[in-house]
């Protein structure tokens, strides 16, 4: 069996890198803002029946007048809507409080809002955003066990919140075999620039949302803490395309398409997997089969399916196929099927 080149989506080193689109965030804190005080903090305040999350944030930073705005994050990561904004006379209270208590390691902004701008939760409330609980983590851990998709028997699964990185705050998921986590993939990432703020985790209908930040020691005041999304069924579809690579590596290629299978099933949107699965497919001398999970592929991400089979030898058989060639942008046939000059 031939191996793919590193350039393909079987390079083993790209699983656990896509979880989600934030983890290149930049500095909680840009060098511009020293010897100044900022404050930024977000809370959830509501959680929606299908996973969407009202946000309470505010900011206070470059000497303009602090800002409280209530802000709705979309699940599927759609760009966020203001929803509303507290008078300038709250979000001063709100920032004098925080700043007051800015150095202690815990979120302090949900409690303020809840005392100093109630109209916030009513409105999320009236937009169908409930408070909803924390997840529980294992006794003494940072550990939630969650169920992953109902579509794949409801396999267990464990969210972990790694702060062993003193530069950022990651969300993790694994299987739960034996309650060890053998392999990982990341969800989400904050960067941190200072003590660690205790995270807080928020789990509705397979989307978590992370909670977590930092806070300098010292003056002036330099306090950072805010929500990041990390979609479950990508993380267990991950996971599933993880081990269908290694399956691939090991030349056992119907156990990496029922890898790659399930992976699709978690997340049908999950290009990797379903790139993975057409070169699965064409090795199998199933070319139909191939084809329309290329194209499936190309209609989520066209550019990525491009740069993954324009050389990838997996695909050597189907790049003969106009159909192909035109899903992988490739105006000529192979130089095989060119025939020489006269």
């Amino acid at each position: 069996m031939r191996r793919k080149a590193s350039s393909t989506a079987f390079a083993v080193a790209v699983v656990g890198l896509l979880g989600c689109s934030e983890w290149r965030l930049k500095p909680t804190f840009p060098e511009q803002a020293a010897g100044r005080p900022v404050l930024q903090e977000q809370a959830v305040v509501g959680l929606s029946e299908e996973g969407d999350a009202a946000v309470a944030e505010l900011a206070d930073a470059d000497g303009d007048p602090p800002q409280l705005t209530l802000l709705l994050f979309d699940r599927n990561g759609a760009p966020t809507r203001r929803e509303l904004a507290a008078p300038a006379d709250v979000a001063r209270a709100v920032d004098e409080e925080l700043r007051e208590k800015g150095q202690r390691r815990a979120p302090l902004l949900a409690a303020a809002v809840a005392a100093r701008w109630p109209q916030a939760l009513e409105r999320a409330l009236d937009l169908g955003f409930l408070p909803r609980a924390q997840a529980v983590p294992e006794p003494g851990r940072q550990r939630f066990p969650i169920e992953g998709a109902p579509q794949l028997g409801s396999i267990p699964l464990v969210l972990r919140i790694d702060l062993s990185d003193d530069a950022a705050a990651a969300l993790l998921l694994s299987e739960r075999p034996g309650g060890d986590a053998a392999e990982e993939v990341e969800l989400a990432r904050m960067t941190l620039n200072g003590a660690p703020v205790a995270p807080q985790l928020f789990v509705q209908k397979g989307i978590a949302w992370l909670l977590s930040g930092s806070v300098r020691e010292g003056s002036p005041l330099h306090r950072a803490v805010g929500v990041r999304r990390g979609s479950i069924a990508r993380g267990e579809a991950q996971l599933h395309n993880g081990h269908g690579l290694a399956d691939y590596a090991a030349g056992d290629l119907d156990a990496a398409a029922r890898e790659f299978d399930r992976a699709i099933a978690a997340d049908p949107g999950f290009v990797d997997a379903l790139y993975n699965a057409a070169s699965a497919a064409a090795l199998s001398d199933r070319e139909e089969a191939a084809v329309s999970l290329l194209r499936r592929a190309a209609a989520v991400d066209s550019a990525r399916v491009q740069v993954l089979g324009r050389n990838d030898e997996d695909l050597k058989v189907l790049r003969k196929r106009a159909d192909v060639r035109a899903l992988l942008g490739l105006k000529r046939p192979p130089r095989e099927d060119v025939p020489p000059p006269p």
